[in-house]
């Protein structure tokens, strides 16, 4: 289990809340929100090209930013996310 995740580490990463988990996949630079049994849908439930992780840590909120679709990108800097407390960063395995 890793402690904090900062973007440099490559490979997929699983970031787990307490209502969702966050698919980090580093070599790609893509973030997939997969929301809980208990969570709402939200527009980051899809995977996203992720410009960066501003915070990361287990035990503190999470907060990224992710780079908006071309036909988005003319009205929109970025979508970002706010997550819940992270309760663990663990590496996922491969699909």
């Amino acid at each position: 289990m890793a402690v904090t995740l900062t973007g440099q580490e490559g490979g997929l990463w699983d970031v787990t809340t307490r209502g969702s988990t966050h698919r980090f996949d580093l070599d790609a630079m893509t973030v997939t929100r997969i929301p809980g049994e208990t969570s709402g849908p939200t527009v980051n439930d899809r995977a996203r090209p992720l410009l960066e992780i501003v915070h990361c840590t287990v035990g503190a909120r999470g907060y990224w930013l992710m780079r908006p679709d071309p036909d988005e990108a003319d009205y929109l800097e970025h979508y970002w996310h706010l997550s819940s407390s992270i309760q663990s960063i663990n590496p996922a395995p491969s699909d």
